[in-house]
Parts: C-alpha cells; structure tokens; sequence
C-alpha cells in the first residue's frame, strides 16, 4: 500500500499525463448549469478579470490499478469533465475564429486541444484521454471530445446535464467575444484559455491500492462540504469488499440506475430501518461500516438493495409506477402520499419479502386508518413514530412477524374510540388535498355507487361559509375559528362555480342542489349555515369517517 504521487498540478498538466477512467460505479454526470457550472465560471472569470495568479480547483485521487492497467479517478470526476467540457467550448470558439480570419494561431490552439489535451479517436484507434462510466461515455465522447453536432436532443438527465454546461459555457465565453475585432477576440479567448488550463490548480494524490485511494478520498472530503452518507457508504463497501470487488460494484451500479432522481442516502436508511434497530440519517453511516465487514456482507447488502429499490420506487411515486398486482393496495399508498405519509416505508419493504399480497393489503389498510386516526385528526406528529414502524420491520425480517402481530403492535398506538370522536368533532384541516382526500372517502361510503373522481384537480374543495366573510353575518374570530373545520368544508366536481363561493348560503344551496356528490346535495336540507350546524355536519361526517377508518382488528 502505497502512494505513488503527490503533487500540485495546473489543470492542462493533469488531463495530459495519463488516460483516466470513470469506474462504473460512480455516478453519471450531475452538475447543475446554475449551480456548479456557474461558479465555475465565475471562479475563471475572476482569476481572469482580476489578473490572479491562480486558483485552487479542487482534489484529484487517481487509483492506479495495476491489474486492470488503467488509473481510475475516484475522486475528481465531476471538476474533471466539466474541465473538458470548458475547453471542447474554447476549441469550438477556435475554430469559429480560424474559419472567419484564417488566423495561424487559432488553428494551433484548436489543434492543440483537440489532440494533446481531449486525444485522437477513430474506429482504428482510441487515444482520448478522458473516459466516462457506461452510462455517459458516448454521449460525452461524440458531443464533447469529438465535436459531434446532435442530430436530436439528449434525453437522458446526464446527457441533458452535459449539454446544459455545455450551452451555459459557450454562451458565457461567446459573450465575452462580443463586439470586438477579430484580433482582440484572439486575444480575449486566448486570455480565457490560457488562464484555465495554466492556473486552474488540483491537488493531485495517485496511489496503486484501492483502500487507500477510498481512505485518502474520505480524508481530504471530511473538510468542507459534507459528503452524501450514500456515497460514504459506497466508498466503505467498494474499500470492503476485496476479491468481490466486481461483483459488489455490479450490484450497486444496477441499485443506482434504477433510483435514478431518488435520493439514495433516504433509501439506503429506509432499507436499513426495515432490517436493524431504528439509525437516524446522522448515525446511519457509522452503524453501516460497524456491521458490515466483509465481502460477502458488502454484496449480500447490495443485492438486499437492489431487490427492494422497486418497491422504494413505488412507494415514492405510486403515480408512475407499478408494483403489485392488486390494484387496491397502490391506491392506498397514494392515499398515504396524499397524506405526507412515508414513516411506515420500513414495513413495507419488510413485508415485500415475506409476506402475500392479501396480507400486505390488510397491513396497509390498518396503516392509513392508524395515520388518518393518529395524525390527520388528532394532530400527532408522524415522526414520533419513525421508531414503532421501524421496530415492527425489523421484527418481520428478524422474528417473521404475521400481520396480525404487526396490526396488534400498530393498535398498542392508536387512538381509541372515544379519542377519535373528541378529536374529529373538533377536526380542522387547512391542507387542500388533504380536505379532498378525507371527505371523498367519506363520500364515497355514502354513495357507493358513484365514485367521487379520485383527481385532486378535477374535484373542488369548497368551503360553505367563504375564505372571505362578505355578506356573511359572523364574527372574524368565529369566522377563523369554523372556516376550516370538517363540518364546513365539502366537494363540488363539474357543478363549480368560482362565481358563487363568496355568495350567502341561499345562493350556494341553488349550485348545490345540482350536484351528483351525495354528501354537497344533502346541504340543501339545511336551512341556515351557523357555528351549530358546522358542528352539527361534524358529527354526522364523524359516524361515517369511523367506519371508513375503524379501529384495528387482526380478522
């Protein structure tokens, strides 16, 4: 174990004193044209305005692997492409500028960038000296280092990523050109040019062992700004896993692909809370690199994650994705995303290996009744039980919990009866979807026959005495007090009338006597709208919602 260079290098000095490669496993492109990029820019444009004599652009830990006889770049990837992306900009701008004036020192420097620094590539022979992971290379090869012009716009994000730095870059540098003669843009490019590729500064560290390329990368990022416990943990497994290296890097290239736009360290620690005790975000590295040790543990664990990133998938976005047969079950779970529900994710994937559908159904059914119960009415915080959901994961995965253990330990928790009652009579609930989400279940026990459109869009929230008192007789205390209460919310679907909401109640009675909603046409019975009859509808929604959402039986 060895470090075989350690140096200070200018950024032209590093890109042409080897081939680099992207190792697989680390992630596609992923700087932001108004994040990352801009301050890249904005870093060259000061170095250059303020005549700097340089500036230091970061870290590069190469893994020269003696095998593979490649040098990997395990830390430096995302300063490194845009590096190249920068100069594929000033080589186009070279050209641009040898084809209006045939000047010899434009051509030179295209030349110059175009084989010392990107590398020669044909069918016959590849010399470029920068090469992306699976999911990048040819896209950044053909666009970038070779100049291609695209014959349709990228859809992969990287892709679009690149492109975006790319476009952001020439738009910047072209700017800087504008309205100068032909010999001051010579010069002003060259200006932006040379002071890149001279005094932009790395830090380079080049080491033949691949724990001690992982260690030093983990060293030089505990400063400054945090690393992501994903790619912390990525590191630890890749450092662990020795002679199954290949197969562990396999295994969470094919995880990463599959979450591409999730956040991996929230899967990683829901993956984990549904096997082990409950870890917090901050804890969840350091109780990872204590129990995983060795190989088999490094790809066992990323095989586990793998099996279970699909249902994490469905579970965030029940929308878009499919998972489970029965239908019934992702409803219910886009009702808890309606909700803001995901504490529960832990049960799910516990459950996801052992257990049949029927019984997830039953579970996730007792799920929403306890978070409806529980939070939405009677105002409990979902966080309080991050810990209980967790614990019931791990007793599915540990001691093959049945679900009626895990609805006996979910009722342990729930609010009785009598609680609900007291809480629902007094229910306010100022989230829009959440009012729609609630009532429509109520309805649609009332009237089983129709089904209220499941839509958040297509169906209205309507608040029977209006956000704005107008002709309302009532007192703005009461007003505040009622106005977002169960009792005085209801839905009204193609019968709404933006005309009406602010009306006195006589008024609203005529639009709602038209409408198919059960629940909204049964208001016409009333003659009055008062604080009595608010609480009143309360009461009458509350013998319906504690069928919808009754108290949890294991039958």
């Amino acid at each position: 174990m060895t470090i075989k260079k350690f140096n200070f290098y200018t950024i032209e000095q590093y890109l042409v004193s080897d081939k680099f490669y992207i190792p697989e496993y680390q992630r596609e492109y992923s700087w932001e044209k108004d994040a990352q990029v801009k301050d890249f820019w904005l870093d060259l444009v000061d170095l250059v305005e303020n005549n700097r004599e340089s500036h230091f652009f970061g870290q590069v830990v190469i893994h020269d692997d003696i095998e593979e006889k490649k040098k990997y770049v395990i830390d430096g990837q995302q300063r490194s492409s845009t590096s190249i992306i920068f100069l594929a900009v000033v080589r186009q701008l070279f050209d641009e500028l040898y084809t209006q004036t045939k000047k010899e020192g434009a051509l030179n420097k295209f030349e110059d960038i175009r084989l010392k620094i990107m590398g020669r590539w044909s069918e016959e022979e590849n010399e470029l000296r920068f090469h992306l992971g699976k999911i990048d290379n040819l896209f950044f090869r053909d666009f970038i280092q070779r100049g291609i012009p695209l014959v349709e716009e990228p859809t992969e994000a990287s892709h679009i990523r690149i492109k975006e730095a790319y476009d952001f870059l020439y738009e910047q540098l072209s700017f800087e050109l504008e309205n100068l003669d032909n010999t001051q843009k010579y010069e002003r490019l060259v200006e932006f040019y040379n002071g890149f590729k001279d005094k932009f500064n790395v830090m380079c560290v080049e080491t033949d062992d691949m724990n001690e390329a992982f260690i030093i990368f983990e060293t030089l990022n505990a400063r400054g700004k945090k690393l992501e416990t994903s790619d912390l943990l990525k590191n630890h497994l890749f450092r662990t896993s020795a002679n199954l290296i290949e197969e562990v890097k396999n295994e969470w290239l094919k995880m990463q692909e599959k979450a591409e736009g999730l956040d991996l360290t929230k899967y990683i620690r829901t993956f984990w809370n549904s096997r082990h005790d409950f870890v917090r975000e901050r804890d969840l590295y350091k109780n990872l690199k204590d129990t995983i040790k060795t190989p088999s543990d490094c790809l066992s664990f990323t095989k586990d994650l793998v099996e279970s990133i699909e249902i994490y998938k469905m579970l965030i976005d029940p929308e878009n994705e499919n998972y489970f047969n029965d239908k019934d079950i992702e409803i219910i779970i886009s009702n808890l995303k309606t909700l803001n529900a995901s504490t529960y994710y832990p049960i799910m994937l516990a459950m996801n290996v052992k257990f049949q559908e029927s019984e997830i159904k039953k579970v996730i059914t007792s799920i929403e009744s306890f978070i409806v119960r529980n939070c939405v009415i009677a105002g409990r915080v979902a966080n309080r039980y991050e810990m209980l959901f967790a614990k019931i994961a791990k007793n599915i995965f540990i001691n093959n919990s049945s679900y009626e253990d895990i609805i006996k330990s979910l009722k342990t928790e729930l609010v009785t009866d009598d609680e609900f009652e007291n809480y629902f009579s007094v229910a306010t609930i100022k989230s829009v979807p959440v009012a729609k989400f609630i009532l429509r279940r109520i309805c649609n026990y009332q009237q089983r026959e129709m089904i209220v459109n499941p839509s958040n869009m297509e169906i209205h929230l309507e608040h029977i005495m209006p956000k704005k008192i107008g002709d309302w007789k009532v007192h703005e205390d009461v007003h505040q007090k009622y106005l977002n209460r169960l009792g005085n919310l209801t839905l009204l679907a193609d019968e709404y009338n933006k005309s009406i909401k602010n009306k006195v109640f006589e008024k609203k009675k005529e639009v709602y006597k038209n409408s198919k909603i059960e629940m909204t046409k049964k208001l016409c019975s009333y003659r009055e709208w008062t604080i009595t009859t608010i609480e009143e509808r309360q009461k009458e929604l509350f013998d319906v919602a504690k069928v919808v959402w009754p108290d949890l039986k294991t039958t």
